[in-house]
């Protein structure tokens, strides 16, 4: 009887033993895919803010969902706000 006990609690040590090992593969390998996650949206958000910057007004209106003649009385704005000398906001002092 006691050979029986020694061998159960072998066999409940051996599966204790793998399924803690495969426990931790799995949380091991659910952090690494999160970082590659968190890298590869980070690049792309260096992507797109480099295709932001070089955008003109209109462009990024346009972009943004706004209507073509709508957008393009924005032409020009940025060379307005510099002469403005307020900061862009007309009408104040």
């Amino acid at each position: 009887m006691t050979a029986w006990l020694w061998r159960l609690g072998a066999a409940v040590a051996v599966i204790a033993a793998v399924f803690a090992a495969g426990y931790t593969k799995g949380k091991s390998d659910g952090r690494v895919a999160a970082l590659k996650d968190t890298v590869a949206a980070y690049q792309k958000r260096g992507d797109v803010d480099a295709t932001v910057r070089n955008m003109d007004a209109v462009d990024l209106c346009v972009d943004l969902g706004g209507l073509p003649d709508e957008c393009t009385g924005l032409r020009g704005l940025a060379s307005d706000t510099s002469e403005a000398g307020d900061g862009g906001i007309s009408g104040r002092q």
